[in-house]
């Protein structure tokens, strides 16, 4: 959880701020409704609150001057700062951020542009966190991945552990920061191997709405679980990065949500079909056909993942003639139909 600390001589404007509805409405944040009025006393009053954000209204005063930020902005590594002034003019504008505060903004400021500030705030400090922090075992976990993984969970264990011990063990911050850290390495991933992005749930890895705490233990135990899909389909699929069939593999896999025969496909990559299926099978020692039913099988997995999706939508999307041929080339591949499938992940990921 951020601690959000105010100052403000003045008081009014920092108690109009505090009412403001998006603090109310996101459990990141926890507000220190005791504004700091006193600018000698500010540095004391920020360790003593244990402050990881401040919102400094600077109507009628040189903020800068009064307070010595340079002082504060050095001795506080994790604190964001965001100043709140009526001089736009950019001598002070410029002076703010070469001391270290994050943004500022001009008074009287809006809720939508200090939400828009603070946020962003929160993510850029997140990410330099992940990059400068984190980077060692980020990376390890990534190139393990790649290499077809096997250390997926004591790379995650120490991912994580860091993340609570470097935030003093806060349930909150330690889960804020460790899903960002997820999202970065999720979205890593994708930016390297392009076609992997189709045999991945992205609602595993990327946050959606709502906000529900989980242990460090719960963490760590679902992250295992996402990166070694993650591995497994790596590892199934490194064979369409050979220079000779990339351009085929890629190409197949992009269009999976389409109906793709192999005559698509050679007209796609400008080869011939007979050069296609002889080159396939000769790499990959598979024939082009049950590789592309593969893929679909396999992208179908990840579409069974939405709990409201209907059978039919799917073997709508992939292209197939028909629910009953989808259906039965879905069990011959996985030994369970469609629906039993779907019924399976719900629970398996409840």
């Amino acid at each position: 959880m951020q601690n959000v600390s105010f100052y403000d001589r003045g008081l009014k404007n920092a108690e109009r701020i505090m009412n403001y509805e998006f603090w109310r409405n996101d459990d990141a944040f926890k507000l220190d409704h005791e504004v700091i009025r006193n600018p000698f006393s500010l540095h004391e009053e920020l360790v003593q609150r244990k402050a990881d954000i401040l919102i400094a209204i600077a109507d009628d005063v040189d903020f800068l001057e009064e307070s010595n930020l340079k002082e504060i902005t050095g001795g506080f590594s994790r604190l964001g700062m965001i100043v709140i002034g009526k001089d736009a003019s950019y001598g002070t504008v410029r002076k703010y951020f070469i001391n270290g505060v994050f943004d500022y903004l001009i008074s009287p400021v809006d809720e939508d542009s200090l939400r828009s500030s603070v946020y962003r705030m929160f993510e850029d400090r997140s990410l330099n966190y992940i990059i400068n922090e984190l980077k060692l075992k980020v990376d390890a976990l990534i190139e393990n991945i790649f290499l077809g993984g096997g250390q997926e969970e004591f790379i995650i264990s120490e991912i994580i552990n860091q993340i609570y011990d470097d935030w003093n063990n806060d349930s909150v911050n330690g889960q804020l920061l460790s899903d960002k850290a997820k999202v970065y390495i999720y979205k890593t991933l994708i930016e390297r191997k392009p076609w992997l992005e189709k045999f991945l749930y992205k609602n595993d890895f990327i946050p959606h709405l709502g906000f529900s705490l989980r242990s460090k233990e719960e963490l760590i135990k679902i992250w295992t679980m996402n990166f070694r899909e993650a591995s497994a389909m790596v590892t199934k699929y490194q064979m369409i990065d050979d220079r000779l069939v990339y351009k085929i593999g890629k190409y197949a896999v992009i269009h999976v949500d389409e109906k793709l025969s192999l005559d698509d496909v050679s007209r796609g990559v400008f080869l011939n079909a007979s050069y296609i299926s002889h080159i396939f099978k000769k790499i990959t020692k598979m024939s082009f056909i049950d590789f592309m039913m593969e893929v679909k099988i396999d992208r179908a997995k990840v579409l069974l993942r939405d709990p409201e999706i209907r059978i039919n939508e799917v073997a709508m999307t992939l292209g197939f003639n028909s629910q009953e041929y989808f259906t039965k080339n879905f069990k011959k591949k996985t030994g369970y139909t469609p629906s039993e499938f779907h019924k399976h992940l719900i629970e398996k990921y409840r």
